[in-house]
């Protein structure tokens, strides 16, 4: 007994010193707390990468669905541009149509050919060889002039019957006005909900969701609420929740000039408006007649000359012309101009006087090295940077409640109980400048009938696969006979769309730029209202817009 309690005495004494001494099972106690290190840091880590993902999603939502948008207000002002000149080529086949009912041209033509009866009469007794054989083939050519002028005069008579009313009623009714007001108040609205429809799509999980049905759609929904884009202009205007009745203030910068519609009272240079549209209108209708008249008539310009019907109906046609354009519609089925710059001046006039400040130098837009010159006597003459900025500039806004932290406990974000997230972009409605593009000619090809060797341009932008050139002209250096230079020889052309900055212009397009408005940060921090009123908006100081400036690399 004794002998034990020694041994229990000594074990209590030396347990102190054992369990300093001994350091079996230190190990895992290191190691839980490096596995609660690493899993904080994983844990982190993929929290930082999901919310980076998220950002980078949302930030290409707002480019697709702002860059979609701008096309379909692109595609307005192509429409815009392409009816302004509709208008014309009504006012044109009308004229032309008239003409083809009246008949006055055609009623001219026997005076005409009587007088060539008469010539070759002449000319056959004549004791000149050459002429009297002339004359009789005037003669005999007399009676044929005149079947093909009464041939011409049933035809397009017929036609007329069948087409003429269907061109008066459109410039009765204003049809073509009635269908750009139209565009005017639909193209803002379609753009809108189209920016939106896109960021929606962009914000589903995937291919099983894209109808946002899915059990783990309708979660995740619940959870941050769909995403969602507005389109702004950058006067800190929602696209389509504005007054689209106000010329002013309208997304399209596009202005009706007729004085028996809305714009005009609200216009304080209406009258050099409408001014502007009677003389385009007045220019493109001759255009489009002329283009007519030596299309459908080049029988009598070519071959059939004696008749001087070609210039007799051409006559006519422009008499025709003018009553429609200054005696039954003075006034009305104008076409529609862009909206003037600060200085109450058509953009198309300022880019004139900056190319030509001197009437001894002759500039042109499409020449690459003056054009810098240009655009800098262009600032001179106007803001040109404000009025571009404020009338083709837009920006789009994505909104979308911010993504759950993983780990909530561990992190959390001080922005998601004060706002939304947010992305943007910003696109710009431009006309493009004509681009150098590379041609290849190869072997010379057959041979048309024209005498004239041709190369076609194929496809490239702004042109149809018809169009060709002449490649009579040889290159500077001609390569030699058996050299692959010689087969393949390459010229650079410059492409010969136009440049005139006018809704006369069918070319508009639409380009992501840096997002640099002005008036971003208020963009930013305003509620669009409508369907978006719920959106929670953040709240940048002074010291925060100026940083966001700094940082945006949009």
């Amino acid at each position: 007994m004794q002998r034990l309690a020694r041994t229990a005495s000594r074990c209590l004494t030396d347990l102190p010193r054992r369990v300093h001494n001994d350091e079996r099972g230190s190990i895992s106690i290191v190691t839980v707390f490096t596995l609660l290190m690493f899993t904080m840091i994983l844990v982190m880590i993929v929290n930082v990468g999901t919310h980076i993902d998220d950002k980078l999603k949302m930030q290409n939502a707002s480019d697709a669905a702002t860059y979609s948008g701008g096309v379909v207000l692109a595609r307005g002002m192509n429409g815009l541009a392409f009816s302004n000149h509709l208008i014309s080529d009504v006012f044109a086949m009308t004229a032309f149509l008239r003409e083809g009912r009246d008949r006055n041209a055609e009623s001219l033509v026997p005076p005409v050919l009587d007088a060539w009866t008469f010539a070759g009469e002449t000319l056959a007794r004549s004791q000149f060889p050459k002429f009297a054989e002339l004359g009789p083939a005037i003669v005999d050519k007399v009676p044929k002039e005149q079947e093909a002028v009464t041939a011409y005069g049933e035809l397009t008579a017929a036609a007329s019957e069948l087409s003429l009313p269907v061109f008066e009623h459109i410039l009765e009714e204003q049809l073509i006005g009635e269908f750009q007001r139209s565009l005017l108040q639909t193209v803002p609205e379609l753009a809108q909900s189209v920016s939106n429809e896109v960021s929606r799509r962009h914000g589903l999980l995937g291919p099983s969701s894209q109808e946002g049905t899915s059990t783990l759609q309708a979660d995740y929904e619940l959870n941050r609420g769909s995403q969602r884009a507005v389109l702004w202009r950058t006067s800190v205007l929602p696209v389509a929740l504005g007054d689209e009745s106000d010329p002013l203030l309208r997304t399209l910068p596009v202005v009706d000039p007729d004085p028996f519609q809305n714009d005009y009272p609200q216009l304080l240079d209406a009258d050099v408006y409408l001014e502007i549209a009677l003389r385009q209108r007045r220019n493109v209708a001759r255009k489009f007649l002329n283009d007519w008249n030596f299309d459908r008539l080049r029988l009598f310009n070519l071959d059939a000359k004696m008749s001087a019907y070609f210039h007799l109906w051409r006559i006519a046609t422009c008499g025709q012309l003018e009553r429609l354009l200054n005696i039954e519609y003075p006034v009305t089925n104008v076409p529609m101009l862009l909206r003037f710059t600060n200085v109450d001046e058509p953009m198309e006039r300022l880019i004139r006087q900056a190319e030509n400040p001197d009437e001894n130098t002759r500039l042109t837009r499409r020449r690459d090295d003056h054009f810098p010159w240009v655009m800098n006597n262009l600032r001179g003459l106007v803001d040109l940077d404000g009025y571009i900025e404020e009338n083709f500039h837009f920006v789009g806004v994505t909104y979308r409640g911010h993504r759950t932290e993983l780990g909530p406990g561990l992190f959390t974000n001080p922005l998601k109980s004060d706002s939304d997230a947010q992305t943007f972009s910003q696109i710009s409605l431009f006309i493009p400048r004509p681009r150098k593009i590379l041609i290849h000619e190869g072997e010379p090809a057959p041979d048309d009938g024209d005498g004239i060797d041709e190369v076609s341009l194929g496809g490239t932008f702004g042109f149809t696969s018809e169009l060709e050139v002449p490649r009579n002209r040889p290159p500077a250096a001609l390569p030699p006979e058996d050299s692959l230079e010689r087969v393949l020889r390459e010229r650079w052309l410059l492409e010969n769309y136009p440049t005139h900055w006018d809704l006369l212009n069918q070319n508009w397009m639409v380009q992501l730029v840096p997002a640099t408005a002005e008036r971003l940060p208020e963009i930013l921090q305003t509620n669009p209202g409508g369907d978006f009123a719920d959106v929670r908006l953040p709240n940048y100081g002074e010291s925060e817009s100026n940083m966001l400036k700094r940082v945006n690399t949009h």
